[in-house]
Formats: structure tokens, C-alpha cells, sequence
């Protein structure tokens, strides 16, 4: 029985390994960019809170705006 792998399957496993190290640096200059500006990340929690409000306040009388603003809220972060 043979434990060494072959030249694909360390390929993979060596793609799968640097995509990890990727994400994780990739993780870690978001922490940092959010440390250094803490102002930017209140502002989008307080746009995604009025959005999530707004939309409680309507919901009963208009369910599709209430979930479009949700959405909106949902993706206030990824810009």
C-alpha cells in the first residue's frame, strides 16, 4: 500500500491549499480595512438598520417593498 500521491492529486491538493491561504488573506484585509475605518462600517449598520425599520413599518400593508428593502439592506456591506 502506497501513501504517496500522484502529480494531480497533490496538484489539487496544493490548489486547494493556496485558495485556503487566499481566502484567508483576503479575510484578513477586510479586518483590518474595517479597523481602520470603523466610521464607514457604523454608517452601513445604521443604513441597514432604517432599511430593515422601514420595512417593518410597511410589511403588513406591502409585503413586496418590505422584502425589496430587506434585500437593498442585505447588501448594503458588499459595495
Amino acid at each position: 500500500m502506497s501513501t504517496t500521491l500522484d502529480p494531480s492529486s497533490r496538484a489539487n491538493a496544493f490548489g486547494g491549499l493556496a485558495g485556503a491561504f487566499k481566502a484567508l488573506a483576503d479575510e484578513a484585509s477586510m479586518l483590518v480595512h474595517a479597523l481602520l475605518n470603523p466610521n464607514k462600517i457604523i454608517e452601513e449598520v445604521e443604513q441597514m438598520r432604517a432599511l430593515h425599520q422601514d420595512a417593518n413599518k410597511i410589511e403588513a400593508s406591502n409585503p413586496a417593498r418590505a422584502a425589496a428593502l430587506r434585500s437593498q439592506a442585505s447588501r448594503v456591506g458588499l459595495r
